[in-house]
């Protein structure tokens, strides 16, 4: 252990300073922030089903996300297929999670704990074996690169600037839940295993590349592109000769195909036992539109676009393959093939910007690739350490930036529009402003008004300050007057802008401005986070979820604090779009 704390402490200082600052926000006990969320819901989920519960139709599910859960962070992942249950997600992840979850399950078996696969215990070991997987995949980033022959110190510098330049960073220390960083691991250490086999053939390397290989297709299935980087780093079509006359010898066949046709038949003996079929799409309508690939979109969009939010690959791929072009024009070849075909792919599927987070998170599986493109990049810029060492750390903090504004909904869900992104461009206080999309429909708008006389005030008194008639809470009234938005129709994809000033006169911690639909949960915009003693505009959104005719009524609460705030200037606008961002 002293010798690889040695050999790669800068990895181990990526895994101490990452989960140092992931430290700072995670809480087990929290239900919106657990580590087993969103998409790791599905894919975890397998390991209660078959190890806990014996129920493959996941009957336990809705019991476990009502007791660990809140309704907006749990995740449906079952499909129907010919009237059975299916998980639609693929179970390569949970199986490099067993041995965590099994360690999880013996623990809270000999103590006494909760042994439902969802309590305290559980969720640590996740975020313990999600960490164990990135660290593994740091390391083998590291042989792989020793292996081809780059100075410790170059090897390094392009680790830390692919960790903490890229969207890894966010999807380390602020989302866990996807199966990028697994799929960073077995790439990184399929391609340690081939450049080994490339020195010195043995039977057993060969043995378990093949079935990492078959593992990453069972964790996610377009990763069979992976052959395509292996190709890159090793292109010479004898040595895969050799390689496959000795997989096919007879003596070695039950070696080295056999554990590798066991992990590809998982999915399939899954599918039979929830459907009763072999075969089994179980994504439903969810595919590839090949005939309409979103490839700008992809790489340039505001929406998640790869060189928008992760712009040091960009430079990478522009630089490192110019270099390279001079040493080995096969390699590049390869290489520009590998993402035109892996970018074609991917911004094919009908989600191309494969929902809520920071960049295109498809792309870490592959960070290899440009990892040792930017060493290409560092070894010729070797004589000019300042220039390389400023423009990483440039790229470094304006990724961490971004993560955070991603994180703290300053960018919300990673896909702004073009004016909030600039609007909001490197700024990390949240502003109450809402940016409605291009494909967002505009249906209508009015003002509201606060003066009595207009029969928009239900109840209370507004108040008339500086030739504005206000909502108003002071230290002896804690509810402002209620005002009314008229009744009209609403249907689902409806959102609803409401804009507005307000202003402080006390500090404000409690205030909040409440908003009702008729038989409709409330809503609530806490004012702490974005007012001041002056007249702030702020606005707050409200999407409408249902088909219903309602009026809306609104009011200030300072929830009996005391705290003193005015509104006024109130209004609304109405959109209509079916997407969901």
């Amino acid at each position: 252990m002293k010798k690889l704390l040695a050999e790669h402490r800068i990895a181990f200082l990526l895994l101490t300073i990452l989960l140092l600052v992931q430290s700072f926000s995670a809480d087990l006990n929290n239900p919106y922030r657990k580590p087993i969320s969103g998409d790791a819901q599905a894919y975890y989920a397998y390991l209660p089903a078959i190890f806990i519960y014996q129920d493959l139709d996941y009957q336990f599910v809705p019991e476990m996300q009502q007791k660990y859960y809140v309704a907006a962070s749990s995740k449906s992942f079952l499909k129907d297929v010919n009237g059975e249950k299916v998980n639609k997600t693929f179970p390569g992840v949970s199986l490099l999670y067993l041995p965590f979850f099994a360690a999880a399950h013996a623990i809270s078996l000999v103590f006494g704990l909760p042994a439902d696969g969802y309590a305290y215990t559980y969720q640590l070991l996740y975020l313990i074996g999600f960490w164990f997987y990135f660290l593994a995949g740091l390391i083998f980033f590291r042989k792989v690169l020793l292996e081809l022959n780059f100075t410790p110190r170059i090897v390094d510098a392009s680790l830390i600037a692919i960790t903490l330049g890229t969207n890894i960073f966010f999807y380390t220390v602020y989302d866990q839940s996807v199966t990028h960083i697994y799929s960073f691991f077995l790439v990184n250490w399929s391609l340690f295993l081939l450049l080994r086999l490339k020195k010195e053939f043995k039977l057993r390397p060969l043995a378990l590349l093949i079935s990492i290989l078959a593992l990453i297709g069972i964790t996610r299935p377009t990763n069979i592109l992976v052959i395509g980087v292996l190709l890159f780093f090793v292109n010479d079509f004898a040595f895969y000769k050799a390689l496959f006359v000795q997989v096919f010898r007879i003596k070695n066949i039950f070696k080295i195909i056999f554990p590798s046709l066991l992990i590809l038949s998982i999915p399939f003996i899954l599918w039979k036992l929830q459907t009763g079929n072999w075969i089994v799409y179980s994504y439903g309508e969810e595919g590839f539109d090949f005939t309409k690939p979103e490839i700008m979109n992809f790489l340039f969009s505001y929406t998640k676009g790869w060189f928008i939010y992760t712009p040091i690959m960009l430079l990478i791929l522009i630089f490192g393959f110019i270099i390279l072009f001079k040493q080995n024009r096969k390699q590049v070849l390869i290489g520009l093939a590998f993402f035109g075909i892996a970018i074609y792919i991917f911004s094919s599927w009908w989600c191309w910007y494969y929902g809520a987070g920071m960049s295109q998170r498809v792309m870490i599986d592959f960070y290899i690739l440009p990892g040792f493109l930017l060493a290409v990049i560092l070894q010729k810029m070797s004589s000019k350490k300042v220039i390389t060492v400023s423009l990483i750390s440039i790229f470094v903090c304006f990724n961490i930036a971004q993560a955070y504004q991603i994180s703290k909904g300053i960018l919300p869900f990673g896909s702004p529009t073009k004016a909030q992104y600039w609007d909001n461009f490197l700024a990390f206080k949240k502003r109450a402003q809402v940016y409605p999309q291009e494909h967002w429909a505009f249906v209508s708008k009015n003002k509201i008004s606060l003066n009595p006389a207009d029969s928009m005030v239900l109840k209370g008194n507004t108040i008339e300050l500086e030739n504005n008639w206000c909502l108003q809470t002071t230290e002896t009234d804690e509810y402002s007057a209620v005002v009314r938005i008229p009744e009209q129709h609403y249907k689902k994809g409806n959102k609803l802008i409401l804009t507005f000033e307000a202003r402080a006169k006390s500090d404000v911690e409690k205030t909040r401005l409440v908003i009702h639909f008729n038989n409709f949960e409330d809503q609530v915009f806490f004012l702490k986070d974005y007012i001041s003693e002056d007249w702030q505009t702020m606005q707050y959104l409200i999407e409408i979820n249902t088909t219903c005719s309602s009026s809306v009524e609104l009011y200030l609460w300072n929830a009996g604090s005391k705290e003193r705030v005015d509104l006024k200037n109130l209004s609304w606008e109405l959109y209509y779009s079916e997407e969901y961002f």
